[in-house]
C-alpha cells in the first residue's frame, strides 16, 4: 500500500485533472469570452450596413416607406419561421416590453432609413449611435468607461460633421430620432433577452412592429410598386442583412455583456459604415473620417479587454 502511495499519490491525484480548474485556463477562456462580445457586434454592424447599403439602392424603385413595411415583415416572418413561439409563454413573460419593442422597432426603421436617404451612409449610421452611446456614458462607472465613450464621441463626431459636408436638416432631424429610438431599443433587448432563452421574444416584437407599421405604409407608401418580383427579391436581402441577422446578435450580445458595454461597441457602427459606404456607394473617405475610425477603434478595445463587474446571465 505503501509503495502504490508513492507512484500514484493521494488518490484525489490519481484521476485526469479537470482543465476548467487550472487557473491559467480560466484566464484565457475568460479572456476570449470578452472578446466574444465585440466579435458579434463588428458582425452584426457589418451586417447593418451592407443591408442599409442595399436598402439606399431600393430607395428610388418603392420608397423609403415601403422599404421600411418590406424589411419589418420579411424579417418578422423569417424569424417566426426560426423561433415558432408560444402566445402562452410570451404573455406569461409579459407581453409590454415585447410590445413597446416592436413600436420602438418600427419607427427606429422608419427614422433610420429616412436618414440614409438625405445623408451618407457613416454620418447617418453615427447619428443614429448618438443614442447607444449616451446610454453607455450614463451607465459608466469607471475612468476607462468614460475615457472609451469620449474617444467614440471624438470619433463620430469627426465622422459626422467633416465641414458640414453632406448634413441637411433633412436628414439630421431623422438621424437624431433613430438615436434616442436606438437607446430605447437597446435597454428593451437587452431586457427581453434576458427573459428568453430563444428568439421568441424578438419575433414577435418585429410582428408586433409590422403590423403597427402597415397602416402607416398603406396610407403613404408607394406599395403598389412591390409586385416587381426583382424589388421584392432585394426588399428580402434588406430585410435579412438589416433587420434578422443584426437583431438575432444584438439578442446574443446583450447575454453577454451589459448595455454600457454593447452601447461603446457599437460605435464600430459608424466606422463599419464609411467603410462599406467607401466601398458600395463610391461614398469618399476623409483623412479627418480615417482618424474617426482609429479613434472608433480604440474605444472599443478599451471596452473589450475590461472585465465585467456586474452578472450577467450566462447564454444559453
Amino acid at each position: 500500500m505503501r509503495t502504490r502511495y508513492l507512484l500514484l499519490g493521494p488518490a484525489s491525484d490519481a484521476g485526469p485533472r479537470d482543465p476548467s480548474r487550472d487557473p491559467e485556463h480560466r484566464h484565457q477562456a475568460g479572456a476570449r469570452g470578452r472578446w466574444v462580445p465585440a466579435g458579434l457586434v463588428l458582425a452584426q454592424v457589418l451586417s447593418l450596413q451592407c443591408g442599409a447599403a442595399a436598402a439606399k439602392n431600393l430607395f428610388p424603385a418603392v420608397g423609403t416607406t415601403a422599404t421600411v413595411l418590406m424589411r419589418l415583415w420579411f424579417a418578422a416572418l423569417l424569424l417566426l419561421a426560426l423561433a415558432r413561439p408560444s402566445l402562452r409563454v410570451t404573455r406569461a413573460r409579459g407581453i409590454r416590453p415585447t410590445a413597446a419593442l416592436g413600436c420602438v422597432l418600427a419607427a427606429m426603421n422608419m427614422a433610420y432609413f429616412q436618414a440614409v436617404a438625405h445623408l451618407p451612409l457613416g454620418i447617418a449610421a453615427v447619428l443614429e449611435l448618438l443614442g447607444p452611446l449616451a446610454v453607455a456614458t450614463v451607465m459608466s462607472r469607471s475612468r476607462a468607461d468614460v475615457l472609451a465613450a469620449v474617444l467614440a464621441f471624438g470619433g463620430i463626431t469627426l465622422i459626422a460633421f467633416p465641414h458640414g459636408a453632406g448634413v441637411t436638416a433633412a436628414g439630421l432631424t431623422p438621424g437624431l430620432l433613430a438615436a434616442i429610438l436606438r437607446a430605447s431599443y437597446v435597454l428593451l433587448t437587452g431586457h427581453i433577452g434576458r427573459t428568453t432563452a430563444d428568439l421568441s421574444g424578438l419575433a414577435v416584437a418585429l410582428l408586433v412592429g409590422a403590423c403597427v407599421f402597415t397602416p402607416f405604409a398603406l396610407a403613404f407608401g408607394h406599395v403598389h410598386r412591390l409586385g416587381d418580383p426583382r424589388n421584392l427579391a432585394l426588399g428580402l436581402l434588406v430585410a435579412v442583412l438589416s433587420s434578422a441577422l443584426p437583431y438575432t446578435l444584438d439578442v446574443h450580445t446583450l447575454r453577454r455583456t451589459s448595455a454600457r458595454v454593447f452601447g461603446v461597441l457599437l460605435c464600430l457602427g459608424p466606422a463599419v459604415g464609411a467603410v462599406v459606404g467607401y466601398l458600395l456607394l463610391g461614398e469618399q473617405l476623409s483623412p479627418r473620417q480615417v482618424i474617426a475610425v482609429l479613434l472608433i477603434t480604440t474605444a472599443t478595445l478599451v471596452v473589450s479587454r475590461r472585465k465585467e463587474a456586474t452578472h450577467r446571465i450566462p447564454p444559453p
